[in-house]
């Protein structure tokens, strides 16, 4: 019995040697990062990474150019097509800026807090035949609730609409409307009272026509209430 595991063994040990060598060989990055440093200093300037299965550029790394421990910016690539799809700028605050993978054009740019890069400031989407801001959500400084959703004409750069919320809340509290006569800027201003919506989709497919405005009667107890908080110097924002 002892025979057979001694030949049992050694025909292992056989078949083991007949592995090529390349089998056991730790799997090393076929496409190494390019390191670029600054023109006559070895401070590095950007380093770029390629996918180990396609070859192509996914990632681009820049550093600050007085400390090259700082990232200034990152690109972001299409690992298929090669093609940019994101960019997050360290600049001046956190930046990040979403691309149509199929014309490369800017969707979107997500601007965060310059004291917090965890707490969004503004949203600015894009117009894809005009390559213009069309749209520019504002948030409040918890980064999470709208302050104001401004809508713009791509063509002209020109605001059309301004919908503004309630604090702490989705509840519209207006929606002013611009018109333009020559170099004029008509501005018509509808207040509203507890019209509330729980998802942002909801707000999307609503009509102006479904909203109620507040009574003339209401309109004049706002305004009075305005004109009370200004004489006695109290805080505006206790209306909201």
């Amino acid at each position: 019995m002892v025979s057979n595991l001694i030949k049992s063994v050694k025909h292992n040990i056989q078949e083991f040697s007949l592995i090529p060598k390349s089998v056991f060989v730790e799997f090393q990055d076929i496409y190494k990062d390019e390191i670029k440093y600054r023109k006559n200093t070895n401070k590095v300037e950007s380093i770029t990474k390629f996918s180990q299965k396609t070859g192509t550029k996914i990632k681009v790394i820049k550093y600050d150019y007085f400390d090259d421990s700082k990232i200034k910016s990152i690109d972001e690539f299409d690992e298929n097509s090669g093609k940019i799809i994101r960019t997050t700028n360290f600049t001046l605050f956190k930046a990040v800026t979403e691309y149509d993978i199929e014309s490369g054009k800017k969707l979107r740019t997500l601007n965060y807090h310059y004291r917090d890069e965890n707490r969004l400031s503004s949203i600015h989407e894009y117009n894809l035949q005009y390559e213009k801001v069309c749209k520019i959500t504002v948030f409040r400084n918890d980064g999470k609730s709208i302050s104001m959703i401004k809508e713009l004409n791509p063509k002209t750069e020109m605001i059309e609409k301004c919908i503004s919320y309630k604090r702490d809340s989705n509840t519209i509290s207006s929606v002013s409307k611009y018109d333009f006569d020559g170099n004029k800027t008509v501005k018509t201003t509808m207040y509203y009272n507890g019209l509330r919506f729980n998802k942002m989709k909801d707000i999307k497919k609503s009509v102006l026509s479904d909203f109620k405005p507040l009574s003339v009667a209401e309109k004049i107890k706002k305004d009075k209430l305005i004109d009370n908080l200004f004489k006695n110097g109290l805080s505006f924002s206790m209306l909201s």
